[in-house]
């Protein structure tokens, strides 16, 4: 538990998106016989992509807190914003124009609302506490 409240919100964030993925996996894994095997592989998929950008912005504000500037934090921002697009973008393209239908858009979606509502929650119920 004290491991828990030494993440920041980014990692914590990270971490629950991870979970949740893998939990939303489990729960639609009787799908992967069948022709939705995408709804599945899209939870993993979303997970991976969704925890790894905020694996990564924490990395990056981390420099920020180092160097006390905002610069590596709006760059943070702008790499979430392009990585989330392209992604939505190609899946969009494979799924509906290609016909590869491999991974989930709405999962997608959904797992990235999860994680914007994660991050919200945690930094409103930090701020808070230090008040």
């Amino acid at each position: 538990m004290k491991l828990i409240r030494k993440l920041d919100e980014c990692l914590l964030t990270a971490t629950l998106v991870g979970v949740i993925a893998i939990l939303a996996f489990a729960a639609s894994s009787f799908l992967l016989p069948t022709d939705y095997i995408h709804i599945p592989l899209g939870f993993i998929f979303s997970g991976v992509v969704i925890s790894g950008l905020y694996i990564i912005s924490h990395f990056l504000i981390m420099i920020d807190v180092r160097r006390a500037s905002a610069t590596f934090s709006i760059v943070s921002i702008a790499l979430r914003l392009v990585v989330i697009t392209i992604v939505l973008i190609l899946m969009g393209l494979m799924y509906y124009r290609w016909g590869i239908k491999l991974f989930n858009i709405f999962t997608f979606v959904g797992i990235y609302t999860v994680g914007v509502i994660i991050f919200a929650l945690l930094h409103i119920i930090r701020k808070q506490r230090k008040e």
